[in-house]
């Protein structure tokens, strides 16, 4: 390649000291907030800090990568070393590396980048040990090392797609999170060209993130046409300065879609202009904490409406609930949500903890018993097949079983070791003030809505026993109230009865560490008791306990692990009847209702040919939405629906994929009902 001589940048410094362009007619920061900004746009913007923590978590040896465009002042890598330097203090990782690529066509000489960087003089050790490497050479490639190797910075002294086209890696397999920095494009034109969006594409790894300060169309739409999904950021920085941005940009790397376009019914289009500012939510219990917490994170304001008199009174109200997927010996649709649900679950409740927030849990594991032969035939399938990481689920022997379980068990079993318990009312109360606790959320009990209906000015007006509203966003997360529905009444919602038993602890169970899973369930001790059962009723909606489903549990419990725990119906000191709500393939449902007399409009051809492509977008509700039909694992799947939800509602990256968003889709029964023709 032919090396272009570097031609060093002709700057002034402005009556503040700052740096100024006068070829770009630009500034380089803004004087007031230079590194807030610079925080808020590109490390925030690219969730960063919080990325390298959940490396960590992962227990993750790797190198993670930045790249950026504009190396300018330096300001925005010594921003990302310091915040890195801290999270290796919080942390005490010993593991990650960071790697930042950066690139200047006008780079400053070294005696003005002196002069900028003493502007800053928190990051003087580091600006020192940054001017000492900072030299032009003969490759137009200067490459510089911090924190004792941990960090490595090459800065390209060339233009951006010359610098990049240099990098010889496999497609998509290089940049986590990219910094769009350079002057303007209203000032810097040549640099934002489809080239360097190309490029920009070609080096980000899938799912990797980018953020620039600059709203402007040329990079939206050229981001968009090679894969970014694009979102605008507000800035919650205030400035008199001409250059304060009042938007910003950042995007996640979906990369270009591939193979047939993406069926009309299964696409879910943008439908506001904005993020909202407020969204209602009907339900107090799981699904409805998970849904306020994941909008007080994104700054949109949430009242949630509770028919009772307290919040979790409903299937979120048992003492003790396991959280632990689904899998089966493949890896199927259910598992792999269930897998994606439970790890999403994991990260969010162990948050919470983090953020001080206190729930009765465990996370000791749980055990599937194999307690007859077709269960153990079923445990060696597992083995053979070997479908699932060693860290989600694995085959133990009898012997293992006892050890970790810490009691007598005497069978082999199914072993998930990140598995556990928590008490659901604990966990939504601790939620719920999470919530609140941000200032965006607010709870109002013993309001039973019993009327919903839209108006003509797109609105929806709420009626509970107290009160009427209109609202622009409404969530319903009902539980199996659902189904009473009337705007619900097409979607195929059941409902089971479950009764769980509250046992006093003995001698012989005290001691037990995980959950043990058979045809039923025996949960670790909390506060004495431990939970027994549940009970599986179709269609009964009575949420009396019953003292015959209390022998029945114990009885289950006897019948498939034998003596294990000797209790008697004596020993039950209280027991919950709860409904809930269920959908026929077993997969919850999330997102905006559907207007099933314009499905079986658009759609009917279906009918004549199941693979016909359709253009127009599943008709919708606009603004009424349901996270529903959790049944018997909301503790596993209700965080990642919350997440789904809020990413419909913002119009954001959704973080799951498209067809996993379709399984979970409220539309996809009466699509595969017109494909049955089961549907006039």
């Amino acid at each position: 390649m032919t090396v272009t001589p570097v031609k060093t940048a002709k700057i002034k410094f402005n009556e503040h000291g700052m740096p100024y362009s006068p070829q770009f007619e630009d500034i380089y920061f803004d004087h007031s907030i230079s590194c807030l900004q610079s925080e808020q746009v590109f490390i925030n913007g690219n969730n960063i800090v919080q990325n390298w923590h959940d490396l960590h978590h992962n227990n993750d040896e790797t190198e993670f990568v930045i790249a950026e465009t504009g190396f300018g002042t330096g300001l925005n890598f010594l921003l990302t070393l310091e915040k890195f330097r801290q999270f290796k203090q919080q942390s005490g990782n010993t593991l990650l590396r960071l790697k930042f690529i950066s690139c200047e066509k006008y780079p400053l000489s070294r005696q003005d980048l002196q002069q900028a960087l003493a502007l800053w003089p928190q990051y003087q050790h580091d600006s020192e040990i940054l001017l000492k490497q900072y030299i032009f050479n003969d490759t137009a490639l200067t490459r510089m090392s911090f924190l004792d190797g941990l960090v490595n910075l090459d800065i390209y002294f060339c233009d951006a797609v010359q610098a990049f086209q240099q990098i010889d890696v496999i497609e998509h397999s290089l940049v986590d999170a990219w910094y769009l920095d350079g002057f303007a494009p209203s000032c810097n034109s040549d640099m934002w060209s489809d080239e360097l969006f190309s490029e920009v594409a070609r080096l980000a790894k899938l799912k990797s993130s980018l953020a620039t300060f600059t709203v402007a169309s040329i990079v939206k739409n050229g981001l968009a046409k090679v894969g970014y999904k694009i979102q605008k950021q507000k800035s919650s920085l205030n400035s008199n300065d001409a250059a304060n941005k009042n938007e910003t940009l950042s995007a996640i790397f979906l990369g270009e879609r591939k193979g047939k376009p993406l069926n009309g019914f299964k696409r879910r289009n943008a439908i506001n202009i904005e993020k909202p500012k407020h969204v209602s939510i009907i339900g107090g219990g799981l699904a409805s904490a998970c849904s306020a917490l994941a909008l007080a994170k994104k700054g949109i304001h949430s009242v949630i409406y509770c028919k009772d008199k307290g919040i979790a009174q409903g299937a979120s109200g048992n003492a003790v609930g396991a959280i632990y997927p689904l899998l089966h010996q493949e890896q199927d649709t259910i598992s792999k949500f269930y897998q994606q649900g439970f790890e999403h679950a994991l990260k969010t409740y162990q948050q919470l903890l983090k953020d001080g927030y206190e729930f009765g849990h465990g996370f000791d594991g749980l055990i599937d018993v194999s307690y007859k032969d077709a269960l153990v035939k079923r445990q060696q399938l597992f083995s053979e097949k070997n479908a699932w990481p060693h860290n989600l689920i694995h085959a133990i022997d009898s012997e293992q079983v006892d050890s970790i379980s810490n009691i007598k068990v005497g069978h082999p079993g199914l072993f998930m070791p990140r598995a556990g318990w928590v008490c659901p009312p604990e966990l939504v109360s601790a939620m719920m003030q999470a919530a609140v606790d941000t200032g965006f959320c607010k709870i109002k009990t013993n309001r039973h809505i019993n009327h919903i209906k839209q108006l003509d000015n797109g609105r929806w007006l709420i009626q509970s026993n107290k009160e009427q509203k209109q609202v622009q966003h409404l969530v319903i997360c009902a539980g199996a109230d659902s189904l009473k529905i009337a705007l619900l009444n097409d979607l195929p919602l059941s409902q089971v009865r479950g009764q769980v038993s509250q046992m006093q602890t003995n001698d012989k169970v005290s001691d037990l560490k995980t959950v043990l899973c058979h045809k039923g369930y025996l949960t670790p001790q909390y506060k004495n008791n431990h939970c027994i059962g549940a009970t599986f009723d179709k269609d009964d909606g009575d949420i009396e306990p019953r003292r015959q489903d209390d022998i029945y549990n114990i009885n289950m419990l006897e019948k498939c692990l034998g003596d294990i725990s000797d209790f008697t119906i004596d020993d039950v000191q209280s027991s919950k009847a709860r409904l809930r709500c269920c959908t026929p393939d077993h997969l919850p449902m999330v997102g905006q209702l559907p207007n099933m007399v314009l499905h079986k409009q658009y759609y009917q051809h279906l009918s004549k040919d199941k693979n016909w492509q359709f253009a127009e977008p599943a008709p919708i509700h606009q603004g009424l939405y349901v996270l529903t039909g959790l049944g018997a694992r909301g503790l596993c799947s209700a965080p990642l629906l919350a997440d789904i939800l809020v990413a419909e509602i913002c119009d954001e990256h959704y973080p799951v994929d498209e067809e996993m968003l379709f399984n979970l889709s409220p539309n996809r029964f009466i699509i595969r009902d017109l494909i049955k023709r089961k549907t006039c």
